[in-house]
């Protein structure tokens, strides 16, 4: 299993309108509770204003067979932001 780290950054609280951007990525048995650990305090690392608006967030990936020449890639937008 592969799980990402994605954050969203949204631009209000409702979080409607945001752009997601792989933060992390772990593979194996553990990678959900390793990508949960960091959470808490990567939220807490934000300003009290942008924790209402962004979101980190943990999506596991299965590992399912693919073709060899297959390589699977979540579609990222490239942007730099300032939090």
């Amino acid at each position: 299993m592969t799980v990402f780290l994605l954050l969203y950054l949204c631009t209000d609280a409702t979080r409607t309108d945001c752009q997601v951007v792989k933060a992390d990525s772990w593979s194996g048995p553990y990678a959900n509770e390793q990508c949960s650990d960091v959470v808490p305090s990567l939220t807490k690392a934000l300003t009290a204003p942008n924790r209402e608006r962004h979101r980190f967030v943990c999506e596991i990936q299965a590992d399912a067979a693919q073709p060899a020449d297959h390589v699977s890639r979540p579609t990222f937008i490239h942007q730099s932001f300032r939090l």
